[in-house]
């Protein structure tokens, strides 16, 4: 009864620690996209599931504690797994920096002068979007430039790789006052 008990705790923990640095899974490729990436839907729907199945395991799996421990493990690792293979295939094509390039390549292949403008805050480099479940991003990113002495701002998609010019906007005007 005794050895149940320190089992029972050593799956009570595992969980923890498992959810914890599966947490980090998720947070690794974050800071290069200017944390624009939605983690918490991967990470809370892989623990959510991982929750599910140990519940399901220890309330209508017969056998010893030991044996619902390493199903918990298995299950565990297998969640995981299959979350973090799904979220890191479809990581954005570009990263700011990326976008930035590709959006001031391209004004050049038109045989304009192109000098790219990066703004200082995160926050002037992302626009919002519409929010959906277990998609990658929600945001766009914000591409300054002055072409041919012009300021331009273009909105970019960091899934796809599209991008248009943006005119009319906020982002448009506060863009030419600085």
């Amino acid at each position: 009864m005794k050895n149940e008990k320190r089992l029972r705790i050593v799956v009570v923990l595992y969980l923890l620690i498992i959810c914890v640095l599966g947490r980090l899974i998720f947070m690794i490729p974050n800071q290069r996209y200017l944390n624009i990436l939605n983690i918490d839907d991967f990470y809370v729907t892989s623990c959510i599931v991982l929750l599910a199945i140990t519940l399901l395991i220890f309330f209508f799996v017969k056998g010893s504690v030991g044996k619902k421990l390493w199903m918990t493990i298995f299950f565990s690792i297998i969640i995981f797994t299959i979350s973090a293979v799904y979220f890191y295939s479809n990581l954005p094509q570009y990263t700011y920096e990326e976008a930035a390039k590709k959006v001031a390549n391209a004004e050049k292949q038109k045989g304009k002068s192109v000098q790219l403008q990066i703004p200082m805050y995160r926050e002037d480099k992302l626009g919002v979007g519409k929010e959906s479940f277990l998609q990658m991003t929600n945001h766009t990113y914000y591409i300054y430039l002055n072409v041919d002495d012009k300021p331009l701002v273009f909105k970019f998609n960091p899934l796809s790789g599209q991008f248009e010019e943006v005119t009319g906007e906020r982002v448009l005007e506060e863009y030419e006052v600085q």
